[in-house]
């Protein structure tokens, strides 16, 4: 019996848990245990380091729904991660007053549009919603147009350079180059039963929005509308032909992923006490795509594995080697990525699979060979 023929007798319902590979999930139950027990283990500027990270780690899952299940791959992601931390920057830097970069830039006391983002509740929502108006808005006009390709991403470039461009010449409204300040203060006001939340308290809220996101990516991954969504990534046309509206699905999905990059945003705020210019610029969102392919786009665990992983070594790196860091880092990122093309956690899927595929085939023939005997 030759191997096609094999191949062929694996295609039965008793064997169809063969691609149910499970290492990812493994993976990514270490990787939370691991940052469950950071606090108890580590100094406080550690858990202000790996809480930055745990941001990061929300902000690859929003992309990998878009970009490794959609197919919708986003050169200007960080507008959406920017939109939520600046919204909510400006909410925390106004609780104590006027804040300096609007004082320095002439202003006497907070502009009205940002007076109703002194309610922090408020802001936190609009954080959440402003991200996501503009990637319905942006997805209407891209995806009912029908750009795609080169074209689109030039478009998705072009609008989170514009953006960095606003942010810089709006100095009196957003800060500019040197970002927003005064956000520890702000924090300071937040309390829980009359007292701070603290460095801690913040790690473990950043930990259960990841918990959360990862939980609700993995939902929406696995149902129908998830199905569709892959459909449309891997054959557009046939989607179509069956009736369905692929502009529908691309925009909602491009809404979704805006709506976990704004909460990204958002839980960056807390770990660093600062709001720059440079996380809601071109090169952040080039940085993002280079976790995803590290890690292994398509696949949650390699989104989160891919921007821990990138964001330890960067910072690990920078301390070791100085200005040599980013030179590097450089190295090591395109070994990764050369000799594992689907990124460590594919890669490892991969390996996983080939194994059970080879363990069945050996089942197989070793029942195969006992019947031939039996029958002889």
């Amino acid at each position: 019996m030759n191997f096609e023929s094999r191949l062929e007798k694996l295609k039965t319902p008793g064997l169809s848990g063969i691609k149910g590979v499970t290492v990812e999930k493994w993976i990514a139950y270490g990787v939370f245990a691991l940052l469950l027990v950071i606090p108890m283990v580590t100094s406080l500027y550690n858990q202000l380091l790996f809480g930055k990270f745990i941001s990061y780690m929300i902000f690859a899952l929003a992309l990998d729904i878009l970009w490794g299940y959609a197919g919708l791959m986003n050169l200007g992601f960080a507008l959406f991660f920017g939109l939520g931390g600046y919204v909510l920057g400006i909410s925390l830097s106004c609780q104590t007053g006027l804040p300096a970069f609007m004082e320095f830039g002439g202003l006497t006391q907070i502009p009205l549009l940002y007076r109703p983002l002194q309610n922090i509740p408020f802001a936190v929502l609009m954080g959440l919603l402003v991200p996501s108006v503009v990637a319905f808005v942006l997805g209407l006009f891209i995806f009912y147009s029908k750009i795609k390709g080169v074209f689109y991403n030039l478009i998705t470039l072009a609008l989170v350079a514009l953006f960095e461009l606003l942010l810089a010449t709006k100095q009196v409204y957003t800060g500019g180059s040197s970002g927003i300040n005064g956000i520890g203060a702000g924090l300071d006001t937040i309390k829980f039963f009359g007292k701070p939340i603290g460095i801690t308290g913040w790690y473990y809220i950043a930990f259960v929005g990841l918990l959360l996101v990862y939980v609700l990516c993995r939902l929406l991954t696995k149902s129908r509308f998830g199905s569709v969504i892959k459909s449309v990534r891997d054959n557009e046309a046939r989607v179509q032909f069956l009736g369905y509206n692929p502009a529908v699905f691309k925009i909602a999905i491009f809404t979704i992923a805006a709506f976990f990059a704004g909460f990204a945003g958002m839980v960056y705020l807390p770990m660093t006490s600062f709001m720059s210019i440079e996380a809601a610029g071109v090169s952040f969102s080039t940085t993002l795509l280079v976790w995803l392919a590290v890690g292994g786009r398509g696949n949650l665990t390699g989104s989160m594995v891919g921007a821990l992983l990138v964001s330890f070594l960067q910072s690990t790196l920078s301390e070791y080697f100085g200005n040599m860091w980013q030179l590097v880092l450089g190295v090591v990122l395109i070994v990764i990525v050369y000799f594992l093309p689907k990124g460590i956690i594919g890669t490892l899927q991969d390996i996983q699979y080939n194994r059970r595929i080879a363990k069945v085939i050996a089942a197989k023939t070793s029942k195969e060979q006992t019947a031939e005997k039996k029958e002889e």
